[in-house]
């Protein structure tokens, strides 16, 4: 056995004995690839604060065009945190502070001069549980396009209520009842009614905070088989905390811990041969 051998087995060792905590608070910088060359999102040294309380530290971090994106990591570990401040879904709460580099297309989207509704018209969001307004499906899909005025007469609502069901894969099981509230439909229809919401103020980029959590198995093999097609015309960024899910709809994977982001990588890299020990215990099930 040579010298290097021994030395691999020695360190492997050395991190078995070290607890989740130690490894963490050694970690100082993201391993793996977080910038790419043709990013639609930029972010740098970006940290968060609830009060006096770090929810997220340090992160920097490239989302680029027509790619889906997954976060993933244990509950608590600021995945959804930073999500929400893709489009400023934080400015909500009052003992928010965020502090860091934030850029879509090159512009500042924390700028004193950026409205948060218009930047939420580019940056859509698809939450947890479904949210239907109270309202026709119709009126649902058709609210966005009429208070951004992006349509100019009946006809061009109509025609654009139904291009964006269809791309969220529902026109053909709601057409006959456009009128009905969309609260009536099951779960799946829902999200997928939310999608279609979200589709027709035309963003470019749509973030999606665990869309399949509430969901069964059929209705979850339809938002994943629909966050595929999507991935055509927008760039997608999905938190999730299914493994198998974010295998299946991803082409890079960023693993949080604890509010750092631990490693950035092509999503079969990072569930095949992950470079950091944090993540290699994340994927294998030791914590989480």
């Amino acid at each position: 056995m040579n010298i290097q051998t021994l030395n691999n087995e020695n360190i492997q060792l050395n991190m078995k004995d070290k607890s989740i905590e130690d490894i963490h608070a050694e970690h100082n910088k993201t391993v793996g690839q977080p910038f790419c060359e043709n990013a639609k999102f930029k972010t740098r040294n970006v940290n968060v604060f609830y009060a006096n309380d770090q929810a997220i530290h340090d992160v920097s971090l490239d989302i680029a065009s027509n790619e889906v994106i997954a976060l993933i990591g244990p509950s608590g570990c600021g995945k959804s945190t930073f999500l929400r401040c893709l489009n400023r879904m934080n400015d909500n709460i009052d003992i928010c502070k965020i502090t860091g580099e934030l850029t879509l297309d090159g512009q500042d989207i924390y700028a004193k001069n950026q409205d948060p509704v218009l930047l939420r018209a580019r940056v859509g969001m698809v939450f947890q549980k479904p949210n239907p307004f109270p309202k026709s499906i119709y009126d649902n899909v058709a609210y966005g396009p009429r208070i951004h005025g992006l349509t100019r007469n009946k006809s061009e609502l109509d025609d654009l209520v139904e291009s964006s069901l269809r791309k969220a894969g529902l026109f053909e099981e709601v057409k006959d009842r456009l009128n009905s509230p969309g609260t009536g439909l099951s779960g799946g229809q829902q999200q997928r009614l939310c999608i279609a919401r979200t589709i027709a103020v035309k963003p470019e980029v749509i973030l999606m905070d665990e869309p399949a959590s509430a969901l069964d198995p059929i209705a979850t093999a339809k938002i994943e088989e629909l966050i595929n097609d999507l991935r055509k015309n927008f760039t997608i960024v999905i938190v999730t905390h299914s493994m198998q899910q974010a295998a299946r709809v991803s082409q890079r994977t960023a693993y949080f811990h604890l509010g750092k982001l631990i490693e950035v990588g092509e999503t079969n890299q990072i569930f095949t041969n992950p470079q950091h020990e944090l993540t290699e215990r994340y994927i294998t099930g030791r914590f989480g």
